[in-house]
């Protein structure tokens, strides 16, 4: 299956995003690319493969969460290069 730029954009516009031509051009390249990628998926013999799935909690493997307490928090903020105010300061990654 392989999606045109008309609907690419279609898309991108439902999500409210504007995509130049090179970005939209590149967009639909890259979404291709990833459905070529999951159609060689169905090539896969896997009738003897087991699902991996918990749909009950109680037969869940991975180990429950918890919270701890770091012990040595104040030495790890003084370590740090990118402490603002007691915080770790993290670069922004949307603009706003």
């Amino acid at each position: 299956m392989k999606l045109t730029q008309e609907e690419v954009n279609a898309i991108a516009l439902e999500s409210r995003l504007v995509l130049s031509e090179n970005e939209l051009s590149g967009t639909v390249k890259y979404i291709n690319n990833f459905l070529d990628m999951l159609d060689r998926f169905k090539e896969l013999d896997l009738k003897d493969v087991e699902p991996f799935s918990f749909a009950e909690a109680l037969e869940c493997p991975l180990r429950e969460d918890s919270i701890k307490k770091f012990k040595n928090t104040r030495e790890i903020l003084n370590e740090s290069a990118h402490v603002e105010d007691g915080y770790f300061k993290v670069p922004r990654i949307m603009e706003g």
